[in-house]
């Protein structure tokens, strides 16, 4: 956005965030409302998960972001709560729409893999294999040190996730599917047991 030029939506959001900051009160009130719904939506997210997923937040216009983890219960609090994880300084999740968890290593595909090059390798494998094909926004660019952001090119990556990547055919299919499967399920619909889609909007009531 050029800072030369009104935008509408900016000068609305920078009100809003004045009116919430406008006293010590409600500034203490706000810190405690986000941290409230933060804390309910990753417990949603972390429910009975535990070490390798893959996973995706969704805006209501497509996929954002996509990402990996070998520690699902602990980086999935992260990625909302934002202490270390960027995106939702950005984008908070009171606006994500969904975001699809598939734990990975769940799947019958992912045994002789893991075995040939690791959690890691192969967390990161699919990791790139997803972003390349799926073009999510967040991860579509990088900062620069100019104030500026740089195109990602996924296909000329000599990174360890695109050197492990095209090994993971099976287990990316497999993952693909599942994420696909649970991504498109409707409200109340069942889903596969190695993933769980959750709609943080629904969980702003709660809090």
């Amino acid at each position: 956005m050029d800072p030369g030029v009104p935008d509408v939506a900016f000068d609305r959001w920078w009100h809003a965030m004045r009116d919430v900051a406008a006293t010590k009160a409600t500034s203490l009130a706000w810190r405690e409302h986000r941290y409230k719904f933060a804390h309910l939506l990753a417990g949603k997210l972390v429910e009975g998960l535990r070490g390798p997923a893959v996973y995706g937040v969704w805006l209501q216009w497509g996929l954002l972001y996509v990402g990996q983890t070998l520690e699902a219960e602990r980086r999935l609090k992260d990625l909302v709560i934002g202490e270390s994880h960027h995106l939702a300084n950005t984008y908070p999740p009171e606006i994500w729409h969904h975001v699809v968890v598939v734990s990975w290593s769940e799947l019958p595909e992912a045994a002789d893999v893991v075995d040939a090059f690791g959690h890691k390798a192969v967390g990161e494998g699919l990791e790139h294999r997803l972003q390349e094909a799926l073009e999510p926004l967040a991860n579509a660019s990088r900062r620069t040190s100019y104030g500026t952001w740089r195109d990602v090119n996924w296909r000329t990556s000599r990174s360890l996730g695109a050197r492990t990547g095209v090994h993971l055919d099976d287990l990316y299919g497999a993952v693909l599917d599942v994420w696909n499967r649970a991504a498109a399920a409707q409200d109340g619909e069942k889903v596969p047991s190695s993933s769980r889609i959750v709609h943080p909007s629904k969980l702003l009531g709660g809090v």
